[in-house]
């Protein structure tokens, strides 16, 4: 601290020889506390700011398409967890999290209560389409905070983006157990039996049960992230992601066609909406097709931000062609509600012992999504991907991923998961900062609120849906491919993956071949509700994968790679297929714009 005589002119009134200290000529104050009210302040203060708001970023990288062979490469800047973005880029940012993963998360809620599943009628999908958005930007401020449980060692978030959305994995099993209640007689059909009717109590059933079992998730997340990795390998994982993509490619191929109604069956009846056609007719697979090639084009000349966005994209052109071409219904969006909230919609939650294990084994394989979704976003956000800290945001994902997804069923929706995708949009647009993965939870909030952007997706017809969505499927079947890349691919790898791919294939291309094995006929409930859980089990291909391979991968004694044979790497090079643009920019490289 610098000694300053009398002649101050802060010490001009005390006695000559008392020294006074001063923080004149300090150049190291050291932390100063900064008050909430002041950090306000600075903030206002900023809004008029042509900096605060614009800085000095490249915006013309992230919307200028590609063109091969004619495009320059642009480097942009990489922001990192905790560096602050000026607003309009954490603007667009968040815009683009939101859309890069918004049809992916409305697709659930559609499948769930359409024709495809409980057929509750467009109100209902409408309000689950919103309540979805709703809860998922909560669940993506959670997973983004990071916060400790007390003084515990436990955390809650990843302190990373992590945004959530509407697993698929339990609209898997949702889907089958519904078309078994259809089926067995537990949910209405008309008196022609064509037509499924609504069925509201066993919709309740599978939000019920999902919350009930959601404890087991809970509880898995107090276990070490590698000891789950042991339980659930890649090898197990990257099958059932296979799987579970690869039968959500019927629903979305039979949406494509023109819906699950009566006439995907009767092909002498028209599906039902504005200019109906007959089921597989041209004019549907047109209207599905210009959304998947709107994605694949959108892939080769995208921008930055149309890349990430392309689903998205691709389904507002499938929208405005079918609007054109009048196979829009406008009356859905006309009669929805400006605004919405969560519970404004309720359905009478039930507990269906048969549902019980098939649930628990979608709760691992969030569980298990969560470990690998986590690592990739850390990767690509340049954070550490080994250690205590890593691990502590891998358990806090776990945590926030099953608290979020449990308490769903309470909040009238299906369980949600961390979504993949967004890892791809943090290393396309090198931006890896936490005020883009809140703007991302502001923007699904607000998408979720007005209830007219829910009823766009309900008022669009099924074979728009289902371009999209089959897109959507397929890349889920991939993320599996990928998964199981990391495998070791042993002998014995080898022959838990073939035991697993024969069940699993055996039971998605021939869906029923279990069904007949049960002779039962009685009135036992218990009973009837065990023999109705072995067939869904045995019937939904990743369920049977999964369950024949933990059990493999538990009772088979490890054994030693195999040694890689000379010139494998030259076989890869050779096998490595070519592309007429040049090599693509690596993560953390250059992007091509």
């Amino acid at each position: 601290m610098s000694v300053i005589e009398s002649e101050s002119s802060v010490g001009k009134d005390v006695p000559v020889g008392v020294q006074v200290n001063t923080l004149e000529g300090t150049t190291d104050l050291g932390h100063v506390p900064e008050s909430r009210r002041m950090r306000v302040k600075q903030v206002v203060k900023s809004l008029g700011s042509k900096e605060a708001w614009f800085g000095d970023y490249d915006y013309a990288s992230l919307f200028i398409p590609n063109v091969p062979f004619l495009s320059k490469k642009r480097e942009l800047p990489f922001y990192g967890v905790h560096d602050k973005l000026p607003y309009m880029l954490m603007i667009i940012l968040g815009l683009q999290h939101a859309l890069a993963m918004v049809g992916g998360l409305v697709t659930p809620p559609l499948l769930l209560a359409g024709p495809a599943g409980a057929n509750l009628g467009t109100a209902a999908q409408q309000y689950l389409v919103s309540a979805c958005l709703i809860w998922c930007a909560f669940g993506t401020a959670v997973q983004v905070s990071r916060m400790r449980l007390g003084k515990t060692k436990y955390f809650i978030g990843t302190g990373l983006i992590s945004v959530t959305g509407t697993s698929f994995a339990f609209t898997n099993v949702a889907l089958s157990y519904l078309a078994q209640s259809y089926a067995n007689g537990t949910c209405p059909m008309s008196a022609d039996g064509k037509t499924k009717l609504p069925c509201p109590d066993e919709f309740g059933a599978i939000l019920g049960t999902a919350t009930l079992t959601g404890v087991f998730a809970i509880a898995l997340a107090f276990v070490p992230p590698r000891t789950i990795r042991k339980l659930f390998p890649p090898l197990i994982t990257g099958t059932m992601l296979v799987f579970i993509g690869a039968a959500l490619v019927k629903s979305g191929v039979t949406n494509w066609a023109g819906g699950s109604g009566s006439c995907a069956t009767d092909h002498t009846v028209m599906c039902s909406g504005p200019n109906p056609q007959y089921w597989g007719s041209g004019a549907y697979l047109g209207l599905g097709f210009s959304c998947f090639a709107v994605i694949v084009i959108l892939e080769i000349f995208g921008s930055a931000f149309m890349k990430s966005a392309s689903v998205f994209i691709g389904l507002v052109t499938g929208l405005i062609i079918a609007a054109a071409t009048g196979y829009f219904n406008g009356s859905v969006i006309t009669s929805a509600p400006a605004g919405t909230f969560l519970w404004l919609k309720t359905w009478p939650l039930h507990i269906r012992g048969q549902l019980v294990l098939p649930m628990i084994a979608a709760w691992a394989v969030i569980v298990a999504e969560t470990i690998g979704n986590v690592t990739a976003s850390a990767d690509v956000s340049r954070m550490e991907i080994s250690g205590e800290t890593f691990m502590q945001r891998v358990q806090g994902g776990m945590l926030a991923d099953s608290i979020s997804a449990t308490l769903a069923g309470l909040a009238t929706v299906p369980p949600l998961t961390t979504f993949s995708q967004n890892s791809g949009v943090i290393a396309l647009t090198r931006n890896a900062s936490r005020s883009s993965g809140y703007m991302c939870a502001v923007i699904l909030f607000l998408m979720g609120i007005i209830g007219k952007f829910g009823a766009i997706f309900v008022a669009a017809p099924s074979s728009t849906i289902g371009g999209f969505t089959t897109f959507l499927f397929g890349a889920v079947a991939v993320s599996g491919v990928r998964v199981l890349a990391y495998a070791k691919w042993t002998r014995r790898d080898r022959f838990i993956a073939t035991t697993c791919f024969a069940l699993g294939l055996a039971s998605l291309c021939v869906p029923n071949w279990f069904s007949y094995i049960f002779t039962y006929k009685g009135s036992n409930a218990g009973l009837n509700g065990l023999i109705q859980a072995v067939i869904l089990i045995v019937e939904e291909p990743y369920l049977i994968a999964a369950l024949v391979g933990v059990a493999l991968n538990a009772t088979l004694p490890d054994e030693p790679e195999d040694e890689k044979p000379e010139g494998e790497a030259e076989g890869r090079d050779w096998n490595e297929p070519p592309t007429l643009v040049g090599p693509l920019p690596t993560q953390a490289q250059e992007i091509k714009v």
